[in-house]
């Protein structure tokens, strides 16, 4: 999901004076603030100037509340060159990175400083800068050439004997271990990761799933002129790595016509492989039915399965030194394995070698020297409508690097800067409010029987809160624990590439490393700087890291029907995980089984298909001003979340505002330039701002056919059509656009 915030006001372009928000009338007829006070503090003015800024208050917000709230945006903001959307979660990350600059790149004279004698602080500063600098070093990234991808190719070529005939069982085994090891994001068409055991939450589990294909789709290998252009991308960057001349040297790009027959040939046999991959990859719908796939499966099962390969020789080609592995293994797709052996017998040793060369220079030639990664850039810029030209700061690159590869590290120093010391318990006791909503609102649910019931309530109460930082494994405060958990990954100042290999080998050997070990249900699963937050259905925790808890999310200066419709949401959209159509077969502890009654099961899908048959129904425009329909089946998930989040979110505040109208131990103080709206709408109108978003029409159907979430209009639009509460709030009339008679609910 999405930025920080002293830069938030240069995006939103509007100073610190207060502006007054016109048109239409929607006022309530008694006014719901008791409370006379109108903040008038920086961060009050912020919060109110943004609101009014991205609103356009000439639309009817019954008649289109997206437009409503996020009119004035969509007229101020153009995306960017080079991107595919802008939206305030990408004004947030921009910021975050800004923030993240000052603490790892000394030019910018803000790095921190190690306390005197503090060795494991000094250590970890040491290892931010070295990793920034070896990034930031373009002459010693141009200087070293293709020859770091090169030389890992010979030795890969070396050890991978080519013939027309099918490829030797231990070679392919092998060959599979060792491309295991750059990472689980790099793999060949077999992806090796470490999980959560479903049956046994307390215990990791090795999973193996179906990967390897270099477009986003595996429809995209069915469009002509797509697989046109990568072949052509796939040839020039055979040639551009492996060829005889050195194309920065050239003066000129390469062009079709400069390919050599070999690189041709050597890329139609990799993209022909692809092509066959994509031909039995599992179906989005079957991914879905968690009945249908992650069958725990022997060593020997899967030799049984696919006699190509060595299973054996597989995992221990992939694992540390020492480490040894006999349980079960999680096929994360059947399907994908019972046809996976035809392909693999009938393929050509030639053809492997030439598959999985394209995988490293995918994999690898982002961290070269910008002219040995262009022929992708252009490619990836035709694929996503994004332009190849448009400028990128090389520090932007480096920070993400940097933050990817020593997370914990530069999450520590982000949190001191931007966090204050009682802001993640203000978004903790949000949380609790909104998971006691929860709890509220089960029994009045009448398709819900009490055994189902009763489960869901074990369920909700056993959620792990994984909330602004994480304190174990490591812990993001303590110096010491963050210079113990990096220890095995080392960096160079001036080898960028090889510390980019050596993180891909460290990271992955630390994550098989696990296996043996019990599940941390505790440990944060994302990046402090992340914008966004996460529900693990396997460990039954929601991560809201503090990243995402800053304007206009969250502030802890901010009334609380601001924080509520923003962070509260996101909140109440991550516990709403727990009872989708996926999280629903997980129980309290993250097992993966049926605790639901057959008549509530039932109910629960008839009800689900309310949510299907509406957001079906929705549009966007695509590149050709054609309609493209929303998938309802495919963004299922998100939506049940989107509005069961909505809902707690309000009702949660709403009790709160209640219990103390006049605002005297609950801030629910006035904005400036907002008193025609009541609180009641201004929870909407804060939940609307997350989704005010401009999307390339690319972008949007890329979104539509690949994203489980639906379009920000949607988001926006779809959860208002279903709330009684938004409707209420705004007086909409019967039937109106954001109040229809049918409306659609299941929590």
């Amino acid at each position: 999901m999405v930025t920080p915030k002293t830069q938030i006001l240069m995006a939103i372009g509007v100073a610190l004076g207060v502006v007054q928000a016109g048109p239409i009338s929607i006022r309530a007829d008694k006014p719901s603030f008791d409370n006379k006070a109108t903040c008038k503090s920086a961060q009050c003015k912020l919060t109110a100037n943004g609101i009014i800024s991205d609103m356009d208050p000439s639309v009817d917000p019954c008649q289109d509340f997206a437009k409503f709230t996020c009119g004035g945006f969509y007229k101020k903001n153009d995306i960017p060159a080079g991107r595919g959307q802008i939206g305030p979660f990408d004004f947030l990350n921009e910021n975050n990175d800004r923030i993240l600059r000052t603490i790892v790149d000394p030019s910018q004279g803000k790095t921190p400083k190690a306390p005197a004698g503090d060795v494991a602080a000094q250590n970890n500063i040491k290892k931010i800068q070295d990793l920034f600098g070896s990034c930031m070093d373009e002459k010693a990234i141009s200087k070293a050439g293709r020859k770091p991808l090169h030389d890992e190719i010979q030795k890969f070529i070396k050890s991978f004997p080519v013939s027309d005939s099918p490829v030797d069982k231990k070679t392919l085994s092998r060959t599979l271990g060792r491309i295991a090891q750059y990472g689980f994001l790099n793999p060949g068409f077999l992806s090796l990761k470490v999980s959560v055991d479903f049956n046994n939450p307390e215990a990791n589990m090795l999973t193996i799933s179906e990967n390897g294909l270099g477009l986003a789709s595996p429809n995209l290998y069915k469009d002509e002129k797509t697989v046109k252009e990568y072949r052509e991308t796939v040839a020039t960057m055979f040639q551009t790595v492996l060829g005889g001349e050195d194309v920065a040297k050239r003066g000129k790009p390469l062009t079709p016509k400069d390919i050599k027959k070999e690189w041709t040939d050597a890329a139609k046999d990799a993209v022909d492989f692809e092509i066959q991959l994509a031909a039995i990859r599992t179906t989005f719908s079957d991914m879905l039915d968690p009945k249908n796939n992650r069958r725990p499966v022997t060593i020997e099962q899967l030799n049984a399965m696919t006699p190509s390969i060595d299973w054996f020789i597989f995992l221990q080609e992939s694992f540390p030194p020492g480490l040894k592995y006999n349980g079960l293994i999680i096929a994360s797709s059947m399907i994908f394995h019972n046809k996976l052996e035809g392909l693999l017998k009938k393929t050509a040793s030639k053809n492997f070698q030439r598959y999985f060369t394209w995988v490293l220079i995918r994999s690898l030639s982002e961290n070269l020297a910008q002219p040995y990664k262009q022929p992708k850039v252009n490619f990836d810029s035709f694929t996503n409508g994004i332009s190849a030209a448009a400028p990128n700061d090389r520090w932007a690159t480096c920070m993400t690097v940097t933050n990817t590869n020593l997370v914990h590290i530069t999450g520590h120093y982000f949190v001191k800067a931007v966090f204050k010391d009682n802001s993640r318990q203000e978004a903790l006791a949000i949380v609790d409010n909104i998971i006691s909503s929860y709890e509220k609102n089960f029994p009045t649910l009448g398709w819900l029987d009490k055994t189902t019931r009763d489960g869901a309530v074990k369920k909700l109460k056993a959620i792990v809160k994984a909330i602004g930082y994480s304190t174990e494994n490591p812990d993001e405060v303590s110096a010491k624990s963050l210079d113990d958990f990096y220890k095995g990954y080392d960096v160079a100042s001036k080898d960028y590439f090889g510390n980019q290999v050596r993180f891909m080998r460290w990271t992955t050997a630390k994550a098989f490393a696990a296996l043996p070990l019990p599940v941390d249900r505790d440990a944060f699963g994302m990046s402090l700087t992340t914008v966004n937050g996460f529900y693990s259905a396997s460990s039954n925790s929601i991560y809201i890291p503090a990243g995402i808890l800053q304007t206009p999310v969250f502030h802890i200066e901010n009334p609380e029907y601001v924080n509520y419709g923003g962070m509260g949401t996101i909140g109440g959209h991550e516990i709403g995980h727990a009872f989708d159509n996926n999280g629903r077969y997980f129980d309290s502890v993250g097992r993966y089984m049926n605790w639901w009654t057959n008549a509530t099961s039932q109910a629960f899908e008839d009800k689900t298909k309310c949510f299907v048959d509406q957001y079906n129904k929705y549009t966007i425009k695509g590149p050709k001003n054609e309609n493209v329909n929303v998938n309802g089946e495919m963004t299922l998930p998100e939506n049940l979340a989107d509005n069961a989040g909505i809902k707690m979110a309000f009702r949660s505040w709403q009790s709160r505002f209640q219990s103390d109208p006049k605002g005297s131990k609950i801030a629910n103080f006035k904005l400036p330039g907002l008193d025609k709206y009541t609180p009641e709408q201004l929870f909407f109108i804060s939940y609307g701002r997350l989704w005010c978003t401009k999307m390339t029409p690319e972008s949007l159907v890329d979104l539509v056919n690949h994203n489980n979430h639906s379009p920000p209009q949607w988001r926006i639009n779809g959860a208002a059509q279903n709330s009684p509460d938004f409707a209420k709030a705004f007086k909409c009339k019967a039937n109106a656009p954001m109040n229809p008679n049918k409306k659609c609910e299941v929590w």
